[in-house]
């Protein structure tokens, strides 16, 4: 049996109403990663993009699918994502002092979510592999959240 190495970061949510804490566990090395915040603690694996590399779904760890990601570009920076219960989201990733990214809900736009991390990668391989996980955690959180939270 092999020891996973996680790298822990952590991830602030906002819905607009509320703040949600997160610790995020990436796994660069199975692209996977866990969640914790509170009494939610679930894995999350990103699946293969198959011919296409800026597609993935978003799988927890009994293997049920909570999400798909299309990117707009190769860097990975915007793109739209859309949960098993069909709410459509588009986002941006902003990196500055941390990374942040917005989601805004197609059907109300006016309705955002963010989320900040920290930068807190050595090298190119773990900055690739923090934006790999990025949007499928922050999704992840956010469909975590509102089952914990219908309103949301």
């Amino acid at each position: 049996m092999g020891i996973a190495v996680y790298n822990a970061v952590p991830m602030i949510l906002h819905d607009g109403q509320r703040e949600h804490r997160f610790t995020l566990k990436l796994s660069p090395a199975t692209e996977s990663f866990r969640l914790e915040s509170g009494m939610i603690k679930r894995s999350i694996f990103i699946g293969k993009r198959m011919f296409n590399r800026l597609f993935q779904f978003v799988r927890n760890e009994y293997g049920y699918t909570l999400g798909r990601i299309q990117y707009d570009d190769d860097q990975m920076t915007k793109g739209s994502a859309i949960t098993e219960q069909h709410d459509q989201f588009r986002f941006t990733i902003n990196e500055q002092d941390g990374i942040e990214v917005m989601l805004e809900n197609e059907a109300v736009p006016l309705k955002k979510v963010s989320a900040t991390i920290p930068l807190r990668y050595e090298n190119e391989t773990e900055k690739k592999a923090h934006l790999r996980a990025l949007i499928p955690s922050v999704l992840a959180a956010l469909i975590l959240t509102r089952e914990m939270q219908p309103a949301l």
